[in-house]
């Protein structure tokens, strides 16, 4: 009996898949809701109820071979560094297979060593970091943490990556100054992106302005509260659904740049409903279709 995974299709081999999803249900330095750690295996159940066929691109999902790994899980009181340091070691070994792969959180803090795995290198500065997100994350440190959910951008500029933090809400003053600082941090705020489309036509063309590899970081708090109720620390204000898509689709759909790696996290399964992780795995999916659709068509 072959075993089911993403999406309830048939679960491949490593050594075969297209897609690696690496589960991470780590919630070691969360400052304000939990439950992240019951995030990845939330989104897998939930990504059973979502149609492989996208109707927007005519693209389906089953057309890609997936593998739901076996993932990292903290151990009893594990510090974060060293399991972050283990998470970059799984992510290593991952992208050695010639797949796509995509971290599932737990809590923003996986990105980092996600990032530098998916480069290759320690050294970023050749790597454009597209974050979608209510928070900056650039605290030096929080709660006493380097390693918190709060500073994991705050790490990727420090190995020289460039940032572009779509849909922040909620950034403290010494964030901002140290971003701006650096040259390599671009915000969007969301309420200029809010403000009748304002900025939004500019932004559209700095993403199709991003050449050679990006990475993709998604914590499910950009989107407005509606689609993501549960999430660890909710923002008011945030992306609409088909605003977040479109911002995808015109990033994923490009020949002059190459997706080095992605994660969706911050998704917390919450009694009563399944918005969050059912979100969680739309998002997912909709990437996916854009990245694949595009690559068909472009042959």
């Amino acid at each position: 009996m072959v075993a089911r995974g993403f999406l309830d299709l048939p679960d491949s081999d490593p050594r075969d898949a297209e897609v690696i999803l690496l589960p991470l249900p780590f919630e070691g330095t969360v400052s304000w809701g939990r439950g992240t750690a019951r995030g990845p295996n939330a989104v897998l159940d939930a990504s059973r109820q979502v149609e492989t066929w996208d109707e927007e691109t005519d693209f389906d999902l089953k057309d890609i071979s997936f593998h739901w790994s076996q993932g990292v899980s903290p151990a009893d009181r594990e510090k974060p560094g060293a399991y972050l340091d283990r998470v970059l070691e799984a992510a290593r070994a991952a992208n050695e297979q010639d797949a796509l792969v995509i971290g599932v959180g737990g809590e923003h803090s996986v990105s980092a060593p996600l990032a530098i795995a998916a480069a290759g290198q320690e050294d970023l500065s050749g790597l454009t970091v597209v974050q979608l997100d209510a928070h900056a994350d650039l605290r030096e440190t929080y709660g006493g943490s380097e390693h918190s959910h709060a500073c994991v951008m705050r790490r990727l500029l420090d190995r020289g990556a460039s940032i572009l933090a779509i849909g922040v809400r909620s950034v403290s003053r010494n964030e901002a100054e140290h971003g701006q600082s650096t040259g390599r941090w671009e915000p969007w705020y969301a309420h200029r992106l809010a403000a009748e489309g304002e900025r939004e036509d500019p932004l559209l063309e700095r993403l199709r302005s991003i050449e050679g590899e990006f990475y993709l970081t998604i914590d499910t708090d950009c989107l407005e509260v509606t689609h993501s109720p549960s999430t660890g620390t909710p923002e008011p204000g945030g992306l609409r659904w088909w605003q977040a898509m479109k911002y995808l689709r015109t990033l994923l759909q490009s020949s002059s740049r190459k997706l080095a790696g992605l994660d969706i996290v911050e998704p917390v399964p919450c009694e009563g409903t399944t918005v969050n992780e059912y979100s969680s795995a739309r998002i997912l999916c909709k990437a996916l279709a854009y990245l694949h659709s595009y690559s068909r068509i472009a042959g």
